[in-house]
């Protein structure tokens, strides 16, 4: 869910520095009688996404915040240990992209830490290339004090969401974006529109509202991911949610947990009409009310520069999105925004539930995920003592005092570790964070090849490319594949 721009909400930079106003001795002397040793000397290179600070020598993409909190937590570090560098990759050397890393990775050229989502280590990457986190989740993190066990300040419900299995987990996970409909106040005024949607018929009856007054009611790209949690999570209802949950130990849905659902039945298309019952919805709102100039964007090669449904309404010429939590920070000054949840879906169908999913969509697919590269994807890691040295510096981030601090000064996310408040426009959404997350993709991130193979299957069926039927018969095929394939490499945990 990468965003290339965001503008800092002022004043509203939370965290303390845990050690900012200790002199260079004074840290030494610190680190020598409380922190580890690390013999290794050299230069740490991290890829931080949107975390990336305003530094000499690194460029950020054009219109991002100048933001500062990493680069004085490597200053910190840097202090304690000397002769260790941090060295911040600039936005415009490196895009993200999947391509670009495997190329970088098939070269042994990666950087040492790098963001990349939960979802594609745990299903589009190919394994060796970054390392298993978990086993030091599981020892103590030296700059929390007193801490036993590093997951124990992490939120079990977000290592539950982002982990492959019980005992593997490729990454650090610090923040948490939360999804709303984004509304233009002054187009809904226009049509006449006073109140936001509660229910999906009243979401439907607003845009024909707006259609009737010339206003296009909205666009936005075709995501499974997205909608999946909400419209499945409906139909499924609550307790056949938490059956799911039920077939691993782990404190939510896990890959684990939806292979076994498919091989029971409850997440099989073609054995529970529930699992699919829900996307004729979207493809009424996507033929008849929404732009289809953003529909038919190829959803897994986005071309640069292509028409986007967040652009479409800073300009006003659309007058709903439904986003992720980047967007207020993001309008121009003096936009007229407005937000409401997902609206219910209870009533849509025989099999529509009263059970709320709406904040399962909410998730830690956010920009605080870094994994480490191992020596088959970055060659300098093979370096006597430097795993040692890259690992305590992605636990030195990764403790709550410094994710708070990281997260809020951009404003956009929500710190998910213990402890941590977010900044107060999301103070009110912070308990879904500790709440389980009862949420289930029907198996999209099983497999590389279902989860390319699912985006485009939902995107070429709700702008109307294909049938029902064909579209059930493609999923199943490409769900039982992946269930086979996931058992196979990943056992009961």
């Amino acid at each position: 869910m990468y965003r290339a721009s965001r503008l800092i909400l002022s004043g509203l930079v939370v965290g303390v520095l845990t050690m900012g106003a200790l002199p260079a001795a004074t840290m030494a002397a610190k680190r020598e009688s409380q922190y580890p040793p690390l013999h290794w000397k050299g230069t740490i290179t991290m890829w931080a996404q949107t975390y990336t600070p305003a530094v000499p020598g690194v460029k950020l993409a054009p219109g991002s915040p100048k933001l500062h909190a990493l680069a004085k937590l490597a200053k910190q570090f840097e202090q304690m240990y000397p002769g260790i560098h941090i060295q911040f990759i600039s936005q415009s050397a490196w895009n993200g992209s999947n391509e670009t890393l495997l190329a970088k990775a098939a070269t042994g050229s990666m950087y040492d830490i790098y963001f990349d989502q939960f979802s594609n280590w745990n299903a589009e990457l190919p394994k060796g290339i970054v390392y298993n986190l978990m086993p030091y989740f599981k020892q103590p993190d030296p700059y929390i004090p007193g801490n036993k066990h590093w997951v124990s300040v992490m939120n079990p419900y977000v290592v539950s969401e982002t982990e492959l299995n019980q005992s593997t987990d490729y990454e650090v996970n610090g923040d948490w974006v939360s999804f709303a409909f984004y509304y233009n106040k002054k187009l809904f005024k226009k049509a006449g529109i006073t109140t936001t949607p509660k229910t999906w018929a009243q979401l439907i009856e607003d845009c024909k509202r707006l259609q009737a007054h010339g206003i296009q009611p909205g666009a936005d790209l075709a995501r499974i991911d997205w909608y999946s949690p909400i419209g499945l999570g409906n139909y499924l209802g609550l307790k056949t949610l938490q059956k799911i949950a039920g077939f691993s130990s782990a404190k939510g849905i896990t890959n684990y947990d939806e292979a076994i659902a498919y091989e029971k039945g409850i997440l099989n298309p073609l054995k529970n009409p529930r699992v699919m019952a829900w996307w004729p919805l979207f493809r009424t709102l996507y033929t008849k009310y929404w732009s289809q100039s953003v529909g038919a964007i190829p959803i897994n090669a986005i071309p640069p520069n292509a028409v986007n449904g967040q652009s479409l309404f800073i300009a006003g010429k659309v007058a709903m999105i439904f986003n992720g939590s980047w967007v207020p920070a993001e309008m121009p000054k003096g936009f007229q925004l407005g937000s409401f949840p997902f609206p219910s879906l209870y009533g849509t169908s025989p099999y529509s539930a009263k059970y709320d999913s709406a904040g399962a969509v909410n998730n830690p697919g956010a920009a605080f995920q870094y994994g480490i590269s191992t020596p088959k994807a970055d060659h300098s890691m093979s370096a006597p003592g430097k795993f040692q040295a890259v690992l305590d510096w992605l636990r030195f981030i990764a403790t709550p005092a410094h994710d708070q601090m990281v997260v809020n000064e951009l404003g956009s996310e929500i710190p998910t570790f213990k402890g941590t408040v977010p900044i107060k426009v999301f103070r009110s959404q912070a308990a879904l964070v500790n709440r389980p997350l009862y949420k289930t993709v029907g198996g999209e991130y099983l497999t590389t090849t279902i989860d390319t193979g699912l985006r485009s299957l939902f995107q070429e069926y709700v702008t109307g490319h294909i049938s029902f039927a064909a579209a059930k018969q493609q999923y199943a095929s490409m769900l039982a594949t992946a269930v086979k394939q996931f058992l196979a490499t990943n056992p009961k945990p």
